[in-house]
């Protein structure tokens, strides 16, 4: 599917001080002198990498391409409980519980 029959070697797009928009376009231009097809087109985008050195305190600021997303899904810590109280002369209300998966609930 990729339309690049001859890809040239292409070096990493550094930002060095300059506006990131600018620093974005280069790096996309330069990842589609490799990769050109529908599914470029369609599916891939790009990360901003930041990485500060320790030492020396020098940023560097990239661009990368990227296809899939990794996205965590929030781990609920509690459990809904669903309580429907029937009365004898009232129609039943029903109640929805929050209660912590693992806390212990003792019946009154």
């Amino acid at each position: 599917m990729n339309r690049v029959l001859q890809k040239p070697y292409v070096e990493t797009v550094e930002s060095n001080g300059r506006p990131d928009d600018v620093v974005a376009n280069e790096a996309w231009e330069a990842h589609q002198k490799r990769n050109k097809s529908v599914i470029v087109d369609l599916f891939q985008g790009q990360f901003k990498s930041t990485v500060i050195c320790p030492n020396c305190d020098k940023v560097s600021i990239t661009f990368d391409p990227f296809m899939y997303l990794s996205v965590p899904l929030p781990i609920s810590n509690d459990l809904v409980l669903l309580v429907t109280c029937i009365y004898l002369e009232q129609p039943p209300i029903k109640y929805a519980l929050k209660l912590p998966k693992n806390g212990k609930n003792s019946a009154v």
